[in-house]
């Protein structure tokens, strides 16, 4: 059990928050919650969609802020025979992010461009399981079989059982861009990635109800108590309160290409190449309450995958444009499990986004916009579990962009997120050998945001 909630901790709050790859964000600003779809910006916000097309800008320099409010439920269900209740039991976890900020800078003279961005390329919230998972609490109920075959009739058990973690990867980019002609510009960039996540959790008063000479009403007990009662240290131990305070840290770094090809004023064409971030977290324990759970000074592997992303801009008259999105995640190439020199075939295919989205504008100063972006996955049943799923998703998104003054633009945006439920069977052995119990699980999440940006224009 101590292990176990080490697992968890490890792989439940990692990965994107929203839109993106598995482990990667791309709602980056408020500008993509209300199109979904930015990869051929030309905007401010293009420092991280396109920073090639930074050239498209007006002499000047240019500032954005922009916070996104994100609120997450993830939904679990085990029909394993011992747990407690009716079965399917069902596990909700809470992601929240009410902050969670993207700020971009760019100055632009002449053919050249510099900037500069810094936003959550990973996490970005935190998770909080207030009855633990399925995961968990099956090595609890476990116990019902285990003692029930030593002779000691077991039927019931309970158990505190809670789990909370927080998890960011800050990226800090910067770009310098050059127009070579009025239609082809290129870019170069990087970008440090600071990772962070904590963990706090615990499993609790662990109860049982044998029936035996000790206790003929099967009332229940205290497990670590009855198992010392009858000699058996290493279950006594087992049972005992388990708590988890850790911090995994770790720095990475993504070399970033960008080309923008511009054949008239109604057409931009972008693509963008992340190189593969190598990133290793370093585990502090907190306070020595997490030894066995956590080692100390014990480095897991989280590697950003590389990314290849495409885009188009298309304004058939002044009012309207007409966005498309296309990013592809190598997911192949990275080492999802986390362990060193531990190799587990976790992906069948590469990770796979793409949408379409539209703005047109009211008036001079109001514009509104509505989007599509949908995802498919590429994992096998090895990645699936109730620490970390991946399920296809399509997401709307819709809002509006209001020109304060010339130097000022407001950005509003809503998103919803809608993921197909995930399910997979597999055998539990309760006593680590046959006989098997046949389990199935199914995944779920619901995700809507809320952002707001503003951009300021200093002498274009």
């Amino acid at each position: 059990m101590r292990k176990l909630l080490t697992i968890v901790a490890g792989t439940l709050i990692s990965g994107s928050v929203l839109a993106g790859g598995l482990v990667t964000n791309n709602n980056q600003s408020a500008m993509f919650t209300r199109l979904q779809n930015r990869n051929a910006s030309t905007g401010i916000d293009a420092v991280y969609f396109n920073p090639a097309g930074l050239t498209r800008l007006g002499n000047g320099f240019y500032v954005s802020i922009n916070n996104q409010t994100i609120q997450q439920t993830q939904t679990v269900r085990n029909n394993y025979t011992f747990l407690s209740g009716t079965k399917p039991i069902e596990y909700i976890g809470k992601v929240s992010a009410p902050i969670y900020p993207g700020v971009y800078v760019a100055y632009k003279t002449g053919k050249i461009a510099f900037s500069a961005g810094f936003n959550p390329i990973g996490g970005g919230g935190g998770a909080k399981y207030s009855t633990g998972l399925p995961s968990i609490e099956m090595k609890v109920a476990d116990l019902l079989p285990t003692l029930t075959a030593m002779g000691l009739t077991t039927n019931k058990y309970s158990a505190d059982i809670f789990f909370q973690g927080s998890s960011v990867y800050f990226g800090y980019q910067a770009n310098i861009s050059y127009a070579f002609n009025d239609m082809i510009s290129a870019a170069v960039g990087a970008r440090l990635v600071s990772a962070k996540n904590t963990y706090k959790g615990h499993i609790n008063d662990i109860m049982i109800n044998p029936l035996y000479a000790g206790n003929p009403t099967a009332a229940l007990i205290s497990a670590p108590t009855f198992f010392t009662s009858i000699g058996q240290p290493v279950y006594a131990a087992m049972t005992s309160n388990t708590e988890a305070d850790a911090v995994m840290k770790g720095t990475g770094f993504t070399p970033i290409l960008s080309v923008n090809i511009a054949p008239s004023e109604k057409f931009d064409f972008s693509l963008r190449y992340e190189f593969k971030t190598k990133l290793n977290l370093k585990t502090t324990v907190n306070d020595g309450k997490s030894a066995g759970m956590f080692i100390q000074d014990s480095v897991a592997i989280a590697d950003l995958p590389a990314a290849l992303s495409l885009g188009v801009d298309f304004k058939p008259f002044n009012k309207l444009t007409l966005s498309g999105s296309f990013n592809y995640y190598f997911d192949k190439k990275v080492d999802y499990d986390g362990q060193p020199n531990v190799n587990i075939n976790q992906i069948d295919k590469n990770f796979i986004e793409f949408g379409l989205g539209a703005e047109y504008g009211l008036s001079e100063k109001l514009r509104i916009s509505a989007g599509w972006a949908s995802t498919m996955t590429g994992v096998n049943s090895n990645y699936q579990s109730d620490m970390s799923f991946s399920t296809n998703t399509n997401s709307l998104g819709a809002g509006f962009g209001y020109q304060i003054t010339d130097m000022i633009d407001l950005n509003v945006g809503g998103q919803y997120t809608f993921y197909k439920e995930g399910t997979k069977s597999f055998n539990h052995y309760w006593n680590g050998a046959a006989p098997a119990v046949p389990v199935t699980e199914s995944y779920n999440k619901k995700t809507w945001l809320v952002g707001i940006g503003l951009d300021f224009a200093f002498g274009k």
